[in-house]
């Protein structure tokens, strides 16, 4: 049973629909839309789809979450900027911020005073805060066989030992895994 070889079959192809000027689109006789010929069967006139309006958010005041830290203590030239930037809000940002470089850099130390007092009483108020933090942290232990496991799991059960992937018959105890 030989595999016949099969007869290829002729196809003719349906000649494209155009509009009497050749484009492949048309307007439409009732809405006045433009609509290409072979989806012109599909088109539906009717009353235009109404715009849907943009959700433009809650008004009202919102209850900011502040965080509780900031992420790294700031600078004297950090706050200098902030004032620098404040008083010359109308400027080009490039050339503002080009202009508080330069100012701080020729500034003397009887200058720059205020600025560094201020940001060793925020770096103070940081590394409080910093410390505070720090004692508010959990400490976990993600270990599955730590010795706390079995005061909030009522259900655990120690066993002592625990047997390798070695077949070499000695448990592997747990005064082994502290050695």
């Amino acid at each position: 049973m030989a595999n016949h070889p099969r007869t290829r079959k002729r196809v003719h192809a349906a000649i494209p629909r155009r509009s009497p000027n050749g484009s492949a689109f048309q307007k439409c006789d009732i809405c006045g839309d433009v609509v290409a010929i072979a989806l012109a069967d599909m088109h539906e006139c009717g009353p235009k789809k109404k715009e849907l309006k943009k959700f433009k958010g809650i008004s009202g005041t919102q209850n900011a979450v502040k965080p509780m830290v900031c992420l790294q203590p700031r600078s004297a030239f950090n706050i200098f900027w902030e004032s620098f930037m404040e008083a010359n809000k109308n400027g080009n940002f490039v050339d503002v911020d080009r202009n508080a470089f330069e100012t701080w850099k020729n500034m003397s130390e009887e200058e720059r005073k205020p600025y560094v007092t201020q940001a060793g009483k925020l770096n103070s108020a940081y590394m409080k805060d910093m410390t505070e933090a720090e004692k508010n942290i959990i400490k976990v232990d993600d270990e599955a066989d730590s010795a706390t496991v079995g005061k909030f799991d009522q259900f655990y059960e120690y066993y002592g030992y625990y047997e390798t992937s070695d077949d070499d018959d000695e448990p592997y105890t747990l005064e082994d895994s502290r050695a």
